[in-house]
Parts: structure tokens; sequence; C-alpha cells
């Protein structure tokens, strides 16, 4: 397999997105394209969250497998893990073997996130850090035009408004915001720091925001490898068997 390595030596900052003449059809065909290449995904990032009761930050290596299957093995001193949590669709569970505890959680509107505190579904969380656009959302378009400095597309996804800013000549997420029906914000998604090796454009910095709990959480790609055979196993969660469970319901 094709080994990419951001953030590092042999990486090159991208700084100009130079305009590009696209039709909407050959925009979701480079989406497409550039959505089938984000699998196997390792990496190490640096998270900071915000919000009005709370603020964390911590490191975790992490692993992605298309199209939703997720890891993160969050850092502690000298390297250790101390805790490790897994999604795979709607389901998330997350293991504290300092605590002795096993968190399980499937996904439902209006529930915490039972790991994070957020109040944002995990598999919005998986995408955003992903960089996926996500084809298989669109439901209908409602609107597409050229702004020169980007593509702005505005589709239809399970009843919500999605805003997308695709940036031309690279074809990857700009920002991406999530509306309901009568025009408020839900979730507001931004990527910068972009990073080319290889032919392929990432993001090292990306801001997650839920404005209408304030809520926010800034990621920061310390380095990352795409297209590498990913651990055998590494999505499942080895846990003893007398581990209390919580399920967060």
């Amino acid at each position: 397999m094709t080994l990419l390595f951001l953030a590092c030596a042999g990486s090159r900052e991208v700084i100009r997105f130079e305009p590009a003449k696209i039709t909407l059809d050959e925009l979701i065909e480079n989406m497409k394209l550039h959505d089938s290449r984000l699998d196997g995904i390792m990496g190490r990032m640096s998270i900071s969250i915000e919000t009005p009761t709370m603020e964390s930050s911590f490191e975790a290596d992490y692993y992605f497998s298309a199209p939703d299957s997720f890891r993160a093995n969050i850092r502690g001193l000298l390297g250790t893990t101390p805790g490790a949590l897994v999604n795979i669709g709607d389901s998330t569970a997350a293991y504290f073997p300092g605590q002795g505890t096993l968190y399980v959680a499937v996904a439902e509107p209006g529930i915490e996130n039972p790991v994070l505190g957020l109040n944002m579904e995990f598999a919005d969380l998986v995408r955003a850090l992903s960089g996926i656009f996500g084809v298989d959302e669109l439901d209908s378009f409602v609107a597409f035009e050229d702004l020169r400095n980007f593509y702005e597309l505005i589709y239809l996804n399970d009843g919500d408004f999605v805003r997308a800013e695709i940036l031309p000549s690279r074809w990857v997420l700009g920002s991406k915001q999530i509306y309901n029906q009568d025009g408020t914000s839900l979730l507001d998604i931004s990527y910068g720091g972009f990073t080319e090796i290889q032919g392929m454009t990432r993001a090292t910095e990306i801001t997650i925001i839920n404005p209408m709990r304030n809520e926010k959480v800034k990621v920061e790609i310390k380095k990352e490898y795409i297209g590498r055979e990913l651990p055998k196993g590494i999505f499942e969660l080895g846990v003893p068997e007398n581990v209390a469970v919580v399920y967060m319901l």
C-alpha cells in the first residue's frame, strides 16, 4: 500500500488553492475519489475541549477505517494509555482500566457523548476528524455556486441543511455547517493548516463547534499515515470478564 506521512519531514504546506472551473457532476466525482482514498488512517492528535462546564485537553493515537470505524487511544504520562475509545457505526464503547469500567452507548438524538461530555453524535466527530465529504449524505441538492475562492454546495440530509465549502484545485473541505429547518446552526466544522504529500491535501487543524451548546473541540494533527494496513483487531476492546459495564442511556 502507498504510505503517506503528514506533518513531518517531507510534507509541504499548502498555501494556495487555485481557482478551477468544474461542474456539479465533476465536483461530486472528485469528492467521491477523495473519500475513497481516506481509508486505513492512523496518526496522533492533540485535542482540547471547551464547554460551559468543562475544559480538557489530551493527546491520542487514532485509527480510522472507512466508513465509520474509529479508535482513539488516549495517551497518558510516558506514553501510557489511560483509556481507549472505539466507535463503529452508531455504537461507541470506551474502556478505562484505572476505573475498571467499560462505557457502552448507542447514538440517539439528544444524548450526550458518553466520554467527551459533548452533545454531539460521535459519528459527526469521526467524519469531521477524517475529513470525509460524505457523498452518501446527499438526499437532494439545494444550491451550487462557484465563488472563485471556494465552491459552495448546499444540500439536504435527513431533513437538515448542510452547507459545504469545497476548496478548488485540491478538492477538499474548507468548512461544513449543519442547520435545521428553521435555520438554527447545529454544527460548524472548519479546516486549516493544510499539508500536501504525494499529491494529497490534508488539514492539520480542525475546529468543531456546537453553537447551541457553546461547545468547541479543537484538534491538531501531529502526524498521520494514510493507506497503511491497520493493526489486526484494532477496533476490538480487550477487557477483563469481570469489568463493570455502564450503559449510557
